[in-house]
């Protein structure tokens, strides 16, 4: 319809250029014919208007066709490098590194429980959770989800992070991060051999870096991470953002390459975390001596509950990935 539009359209250009100058000829004679007349004058404008039609109408004809055309390929050209420009170094880029968007005020966390499947881990690095979940986090352990989480000590650490928190006092912090490792003593001495899943819980006293929630898909082999961040408000009231990658389990020297994402880091630095915890509870069992900062569920199960779906060989210098 629109192409019709447009034929019509420089069919009446044409008719106006060649009737503009059909009139200017016709009553140019005519004038001449009639020179002496009183009436002679009104011919002779008729003629010169048919002239100006055809000047006018055939210049926007021309610009069209010729300047416009190349003012127009110009300004496409210029849009298609600032857009080429803004996809591959944002979208395209931000794609190919691992970020899918950013989550509403608040993360979900029941939606995301409820989103777990048999056999798949769940690694969590958070200083606490106010809002812990124990119905939901108790269930997914149940249904065979494997939870592995670092969360804060009782120390100075915690009582810095306080201080950065609007609405929280030094010890109604720590009265939460008490309550917090109270609902996991509780939720693990629920759990049994029965139960297809496994908790495992260090709890550290070293810097918090970022609340980082990872899952990994076991059946769909990629891995889901949200990342939020350490500002004035409750991590429970943070937005997150969400990355997302393959599962794959050597993501050692991955910065190094070209094809490095997010997901891997984050992946790494968890790994490295739990190590350098679970290095510490190794030690204390080699001395025969007691380890308070290990949780875990089941009982029988203290050494899987250790475990990750892919570790860190033992050389720091090469490390090496294994599935376990």
């Amino acid at each position: 319809m629109s192409s019709n539009i447009n034929i019509l359209k420089w069919l009446f250009a044409l008719v106006l250029i060649f009737g503009g100058f059909t009139v200017y000829k016709i009553f140019g004679v005519l004038a001449a014919d009639l020179e002496g007349k009183e009436y002679v004058w009104l011919v002779k404008i008729i003629s010169e208007f048919g002239l100006f039609t055809s000047v006018v109408i055939s210049v926007g004809f021309f610009h069209h066709w010729i300047i416009a055309t190349e003012e127009r390929k110009e300004t496409e050209k210029m849009f298609h490098s600032v857009l080429t420009k803004y996809i591959d170094g944002t979208v395209i880029n931000a794609k190919k590194r691992g970020f899918l968007g950013i989550t509403n005020k608040e993360l979900d966390f029941s939606e995301i429980m409820h989103g777990l499947y048999t056999g798949d881990y769940v690694y969590w690095l958070i200083t606490f959770d106010p809002r812990c979940h124990c119905r939901e986090f108790e269930h997914a352990i149940k249904k065979g989800v494997h939870f592995r989480m670092l969360i804060l000590k009782d120390c100075p650490i915690s009582e810095l992070c306080a201080r950065e928190i609007i609405g929280y006092s030094e010890e109604e912090f720590r009265g939460y991060d008490r309550l917090f490792l109270a609902s996991l003593e509780d939720i693990a001495g629920r759990i049994n051999e029965q139960d297809e899943g496994s908790l495992g819980v260090f709890v550290y006293d070293s810097l918090p870096n970022i609340p980082l929630l990872i899952i990994l898909r076991d059946k769909a082999r990629i891995v889901d991470i949200f990342s939020s961040f350490y500002l004035s408000e409750p991590v429970g009231r943070m937005p997150y953002l969400h990355w997302q990658s393959e599962l794959k389990c050597d993501t050692s020297y991955s910065f190094e390459s070209e094809k490095w994402n997010m997901p891997d880091l984050f992946l790494d630095y968890f790994q490295r975390r739990w190590l350098v915890e679970r290095n510490k509870l190794e030690q204390a069992d080699k001395e025969n001596l007691a380890y308070n900062d290990f949780l875990y569920a089941p009982a029988s199960a203290r050494k899987k509950c250790t475990g990750l779906i892919c570790e860190v060989g033992k050389s720091s210098v090469s490390p090496k990935f294994r599935s376990t």
